[in-house]
């Protein structure tokens, strides 16, 4: 009797979190009004009008000199399965 009296609780205590946590987030989402529960009114307030757009250009993209020239790595060695 005390095991089934044991699991009982458990689910009563689980029905009851679940319940806790949902009345939670609808709570979040109400207070920010649907647009997350991140995002606040004060974080969107460098958005640029519709139709402004600005694009910043620096040329040609200068190849990064840390990785090795394809010609210098060496050849290429095919694998066989040794069994």
């Amino acid at each position: 009797m005390g095991f089934i009296r044991t699991l009982l609780i458990i689910f009563l205590v689980w029905q009851a979190f679940k319940w806790i946590v949902k009345l939670y987030l609808r709570y979040l989402v109400k207070k920010n009004g649907g647009t997350g529960f991140f995002y606040t009114s004060q974080s969107t307030g460098n958005q640029r009008p519709n139709g402004d757009i600005k694009v910043d250009s620096f040329g040609q993209p200068t190849p990064d000199r840390s990785k090795a020239n394809l010609d210098q790595v060496g050849d290429y060695v095919d694998f066989e399965e040794v069994k």
